[in-house]
């Protein structure tokens, strides 16, 4: 592989995202809770959600939203509190190594079988120079309905 290939370009390349625990079980019309675990690569950063839901920021704070198709009666999520540090001589709060999303839904009275639910992570990674491009990563959580 050359250096070219090597080089992560987006921010999925160096973010991954998985549910836990992989087997979930709820009820129609019950809460399932779980945890949504972020694996960040060596000497990266994300940038904590705060600045996601601050419209003055210049920085993409992590978030998690269900995806537009998901059929869900209910959703929430408590994302982690990140560090201070600075980037580019600017104070920010900061996610490195892994991160804990704590996640519930509630699902909709007529669910069955195995409810499949999509998320969007939303997460940029910068390192100590450069921002890659931000990245929607899909995350599936599928429930099975007692």
């Amino acid at each position: 592989a050359t250096e070219q290939a090597q080089r992560p370009r987006t921010s999925a390349d160096v973010v991954k995202a998985s549910i836990k625990p992989a087997k979930l079980t709820g009820t129609a019309g019950g809460e399932v809770a779980f945890t949504l675990h972020l694996d960040i690569a060596e000497t990266w950063h994300l940038y904590d959600h705060q600045y996601a839901v601050d419209p003055e920021s210049f920085f993409i704070g992590v978030n998690l939203m269900p995806a537009e198709d998901a059929n869900l009666a209910g959703f929430g999520a408590v994302f982690p509190a990140g560090e201070e540090g600075e980037f580019m001589g600017e104070k920010v709060v900061m996610l490195h190594h892994e991160a804990v999303i704590e996640v519930t839904v509630t699902l909709p009275a007529d669910a069955s079988g195995t409810a499949r639910i999509p998320f969007v992570l939303t997460a940029q990674a910068c390192d100590d120079k450069i921002c890659l491009q931000p990245s929607e990563i899909a995350v599936v959580a599928n429930v099975t309905v007692e």
